[in-house]
């Protein structure tokens, strides 16, 4: 069913510059900025050799600087290089010498809205072109301090777009729940960072409710069709299918007492047909079930055990999705 899929560590940013509404996070796939590392595969500029090792650069700078991603997302980090020189030197053999300018963008890939830039400036010699220009590239330190403003700047612009955009991304998710979409509203909302603490915990209780809302749905439409297998047959083969089908009503659905009810409805059947004790896996279930509602002691606590749940759920939803389309028109 569920696939594991996303993102980790949240960022800690300085008091002077985040407002009161925003708090630190935690390390998780979701809840914290992340920064898709992105470099056009249709580049014929670049080397194959210089465009790998430049894309392993874009993870090195942001996995550096606490916001490294492992799948896409809308904000980017990115890069250009322009080659300011080329010569031939007088050694013996003669090696190519670049000079090379690397002007590294994060933004927003989706609607190309630039965030920060950095320009390095590097050199490096080869025997040939190819690899003057990726000894100029391995040059390059992710660790130096230009990067971290650099990715600073962009952390507060990425903050700033959903403190601003916060109510659209909940009116959006709700729509897609009510086209049964559930699984795309959630991950929609799991996107919101927890450092924008004001949205996220408004989009932390919609995630619940569609949560909730996607289980219940679900697991009624399981329950009536395992009603109708019963009733077409009445006998232990349609009590059997039946059986299969009940098995994926979920246990916090509100229909689940009525799956348990259909259950024993049908082992006193099958014991008056057959005489054959029927022992049904919702039985089982119920039990776990009632476990671990004992484990929860409140509603908070509820709720989040509903969030960690829905977390997989965004998980196989990326991971089923193809490669989004950027458009970045930045140099």
């Amino acid at each position: 069913m569920i696939r594991l899929f996303f993102f980790s560590i949240f960022i800690l940013f300085s008091t002077n510059v985040l407002s009161a509404q925003n708090s630190y996070a935690k390390a998780d796939d979701f809840g914290r900025i992340a920064l898709t590392s992105y470099l056009d595969g249709t580049r014929a500029d670049i080397p194959k050799n210089a465009f790998n090792l430049l894309r392993n650069k874009l993870t090195q700078i942001s996995t550096q600087n606490g916001i490294g991603g492992s799948m896409a997302q809308r904000f980017i980090i990115t890069a250009h290089v322009n080659v300011l020189t080329k010569d031939i030197t007088s050694t013996y053999p003669a090696m190519h010498a670049f000079t090379i300018e690397t002007t590294f963008y994060v933004g927003d890939g989706v609607d190309g809205t630039l965030f920060s830039t950095v320009s390095i400036t590097s050199k490096g010699v080869g025997e040939t072109e190819d690899k003057a220009l990726i000894a100029a590239l391995k040059s390059i330190r992710p660790s130096s301090p230009e990067f971290g403003q650099f990715v600073e700047t962009g952390k507060r612009k990425i903050i700033e777009y959903y403190n601003a955009n916060g109510d659209m991304y909940i009116s959006k998710a709700q729509a897609m729940a009510k086209e049964e979409r559930y699984d795309e509203a959630i991950y929609m909302l799991m996107c919101i960072p927890e450092v924008c603490k004001d949205v996220y915990d408004r989009a932390m209780s919609e995630v619940s409710d569609i949560y909730s809302e996607k289980i219940d749905v679900l697991s009624e439409r399981k329950l009536m069709e395992a009603k109708a297998v019963w009733s077409a047959g009445l006998d232990y083969d349609s009590a059997t299918e039946a059986a299969e089908i009940l098995s994926e009503v979920h246990p916090n659905a509100s229909c689940y007492p009525n799956a348990i009810a259909l259950s024993k409805e049908i082992a006193a059947r099958v014991k008056e047909l057959d005489d054959r004790e029927w022992q049904f896996i919702l039985d089982e279930q119920s039990h776990e079930h009632e476990m671990q509602k004992a484990q929860i002691d409140n509603e908070h606590e509820e709720q989040m055990a509903q969030i960690e749940a829905s977390k997989e759920i965004a998980r196989a939803w990326a991971e089923n999705q193809p490669d989004p389309v950027y458009n970045v028109y930045w140099w």
